[in-house]
């Protein structure tokens, strides 16, 4: 059991911009499972989100000396993870499916599982075609359970610009639905 493991994440903070490499590991170990998580569920690939995760703590372990508490560690890393996710999507992948499967299917009907396959598949069309600050809001919000204000700060938006891009992807999901089904 790591030494570090009691410590709070700006208690390991402070040791890491003292010069120490060792806490940033636990660091890591408390959200490589979220992060990951975020970055697949933005990118829908696992070899991308491995590698943007991976990329994010490479980022956040270069400037932490510019981490200045003013939120949570794990909103700052957010915020890094979400703009790797969003620059990668602009370079590489702009029409990639963004998000994981919103509804599942418990049934064992094999028309039941058809049928919301289906539909998931267009629930996916749907959100790749929502714009990018929308698709990031509405994966944060929805998808990541965050509160508006935890999305504002990682987006670096106001509450008010958040709560209406997260109204705006919505109300683009449901319309756009309405049409097919």
């Amino acid at each position: 059991m790591s030494k570090y493991r009691e410590l709070s994440d700006n208690e390991l903070v402070k040791l890491v911009k003292a010069g120490e490499a060792e806490p940033f590991d636990e660091l890591v170990r408390r959200h490589q499972v979220k992060i990951h998580d975020l970055c697949y569920k933005m990118l829908r690939n696992y070899d991308d989100a491995k590698d943007l995760a991976q990329e994010t703590f490479l980022k956040a372990y270069r400037k932490i000396n510019k981490f200045a508490g003013r939120s949570k560690f794990s909103t700052w890393l957010y915020r890094i993870a979400v703009n790797n996710c969003l620059n990668f999507i602009k370079k590489q992948r702009p029409t990639e499916e963004l998000f994981e499967e919103i509804t599942s299917s418990g049934k064992d009907d094999p028309v039941q599982k058809y049928k919301s396959k289906k539909f998931r598949e267009m629930i996916k069309r749907t959100v790749a075609k929502l714009p990018e600050v929308q698709r990031a809001v509405f994966t944060l919000r929805t998808l990541e359970d965050l509160s508006y204000q935890e999305v504002s700060e990682i987006l670096r938006k106001p509450v008010s610009t958040i709560k209406v891009n997260h109204h705006l992807a919505v109300k683009n999901l449901r319309n756009y639905l309405r049409q097919k089904i």
